[in-house]
């Protein structure tokens, strides 16, 4: 066993160098090594060795070698058709790849948290295939097993750290309050501060993911002074418990505006945030497809246009008609 990849002697000798093929197409299309090499931008010296080196590997005479140019022989003749041929399927591939880069169909695969891809993207999709009826979305939530970074186009992620093999841009930030319905609030009273708060019927989002430490150390002091009723590890379905009435939770500010009927903010002068980013492949955005999803994305999170997705802290108040309950003194 040697040679290349482990390949033995023999089987190296069969494999194939595309070069030498284009090199042969040169110098039988042109007639001769010199207006070859022209074509080739390359030394006549190199077109000769490599004309013989393809010529050995064949064990064929393709060309005879004359004062006026080349000739090609038999064999010749039919390695040019097969070279023509391979050449015209390379470039119809070429264009076939190239105008599936620029086409605004196919697949795009979309890593996202479930939370985000419930509460937020779910509502905007229907818009997105109007527009873009030919691009199919793959959303792929991020604990599932195939949510590891290389198994998706793109990449909403709370996590910071960028592999070598990707890149990252900061979207922004989501703020969590305590949030609780207003049918909870209605049956056990309104606390009157962050001592009351702590009280009552608390909910907690179990952390999954342990590269979220960022999330982990700001949460720390918040458990070691709450007494839990409830715990989940999948964000919607606490959503839902505190929508449904089961109790108060850190929930993300943007609820507010899209719950604003349902929902009420406890303002006890305590919040978090964590920071999100966009992830994909380099080079994957000159595809236009992962492109457009990728400044849909981006477009969605418009800090401008979305407020509570800035990084400095917005209050509910200043984009929600949602109710906020304050410290009574």
């Amino acid at each position: 066993m040697g040679g290349i990849l482990g390949l033995d002697n023999d089987l190296r000798r069969n494999v194939f160098d595309w070069d030498d093929l284009q090199i042969f197409h040169a110098v039988a299309t042109t007639g001769s090594m010199s207006a070859a090499a022209t074509v080739l931008g390359c030394q006549q010296s190199t077109v000769s060795k490599r004309m013989r080196q393809l010529e050995s590997r064949l064990s064929a005479q393709l060309i005879e070698r004359r004062a006026d140019g080349v000739v090609l022989t038999r064999a010749g003749s039919a390695a040019l058709d097969y070279a023509v041929t391979m050449q015209r399927s390379a470039q119809r591939l070429e264009t076939e790849l190239a105008g599936m880069d620029r086409s605004l169909a196919g697949q795009v695969s979309l890593r996202v948290p479930d939370g985000l891809a419930t509460y937020w993207l779910a509502r905007h999709i229907p818009e997105f295939q109007r527009v873009n009826p030919e691009i199919v979305l793959k959303i792929i939530n991020d604990r599932s097993a195939a949510a590891s970074d290389t198994a998706a186009a793109l990449s909403l992620t709370f996590t910071p750290d960028k592999a070598m093999d990707t890149e990252a841009r900061a979207l922004g930030s989501v703020h969590y309050m305590p949030m609780a319905s207003r049918d909870f609030i209605a049956t056990y009273g309104a606390p009157r501060s962050l001592e009351d708060v702590l009280t009552l019927r608390f909910l907690r989002l179990e952390q999954y993911d342990p590269s979220l430490h960022l999330w982990q150390r700001k949460a720390t002091a918040t458990d070691e002074v709450v007494r839990y009723s409830f715990t989940a590890d999948i964000s919607s379905v606490l959503f839902e418990t505190i929508r449904h009435g089961g109790g108060i939770a850190m929930a993300p500010t943007y609820l507010a505006s899209l719950y604003p009927d349902e929902l009420v903010v406890l303002d006890y002068d305590f919040h978090q945030d964590v920071r999100f980013w966009l992830k994909n492949s380099p080079g994957s955005l000159g595809i236009t497809r992962i492109k457009c999803v990728a400044d849909w994305i981006a477009e969605l999170f418009n800090r401008r246009l979305h407020p509570w997705f800035r990084e400095e802290f917005c209050h509910p108040s200043e984009f929600s008609d949602v109710e906020v309950i304050k410290p009574q003194t």
